[in-house]
């Protein structure tokens, strides 16, 4: 198996559980490069060192960052499930 290490967007209002964005990013972009490319004047806001949505001139979700890790299968292991089910 492949280890691969992909990024993603959190979003939080800390009353309910933690939503996890679609989008996956590279591992090698930093969580600043991430943030800046999701920021859209009147959309978001930065308050203090936070992203946070907007709704209505009020936070609502405070956006981060999170790093997953994916498991991939390889050639080898894809040509060792083909031979299992022959």
């Amino acid at each position: 198996m492949k280890k691969i290490i992909v990024k993603r967007l959190i979003y939080s209002d800390g009353a309910n559980p933690d939503r996890i964005g679609g989008h996956e990013y590279d591992s090698k972009l930093s969580d600043a490069n991430i943030l800046g490319a999701v920021h859209e004047v009147g959309k978001t806001q930065w308050i203090g060192q936070s992203l946070w949505l907007m709704k209505c001139g009020r936070p609502i979700y405070r956006i981060t960052v999170a790093t997953f890790t994916q498991y991939q299968k390889s050639w080898y292991d894809l040509l060792l499930d083909a031979l299992r089910r022959i």
